[in-house]
């Protein structure tokens, strides 16, 4: 089976996240599962989860390589369309479907919060979010990880 950081380091190659190698938030992403105790297949979809939606690699391709369990996870995780609502029906729904996958979202969620400049427009798109982000993700986290995202949204005033 391949490994998950090279493959996902390789595939956002020359992408990059507020200045920095993109790796920067991936690796934030995956320390957060590790922080809550999310085992390998979640740690797998936290390097993955924007390979999808950010470069060209397929779906297939992260099923052939890393199996159905992360892809899943992956493709629930995975806004693509037009707009930004357009993403999160897709998103929702998909989280909806694989639930498990929430852990990755929030994970990401809670990255991107912690990168964002206190005043920032990300911040500010995320508390418009928050309260549909909330009713398909929180169910199915542990509500430690949910505290932490409340925290990082609290601290960014």
């Amino acid at each position: 089976m391949a490994n998950a950081r090279s493959f996902a380091i390789a595939a956002h190659a020359g992408q990059l996240y507020g200045g920095a190698p993109y790796e920067t938030h991936l690796s934030a992403v995956v320390l957060v599962l590790r922080d809550f105790g999310f085992d390998d297949s979640y740690q797998d979809a936290g390097w993955l989860h924007d390979v999808v939606e950010d470069t060209s690699v397929p779906l297939t391709e992260i099923r052939e390589q890393f199996g159905d369990t992360v892809a899943q996870m992956v493709d629930a995780c995975t806004g693509l369309g037009p707009t930004r609502q357009d993403r999160n029906v897709r998103i929702y729904s998909g989280l909806r479907a694989c639930p498990k996958a929430a852990a990755v979202k929030l994970a990401d969620r809670i990255a991107n919060v912690e990168a964002a400049p206190p005043g920032s427009e990300h911040r500010a798109r995320y508390l418009r979010e928050a309260d549909a982000f909330a009713a398909i993700v929180r169910p199915h986290v542990p509500p430690a990880m949910w505290q932490r995202l409340e925290q990082a949204m609290i601290g960014n005033d």
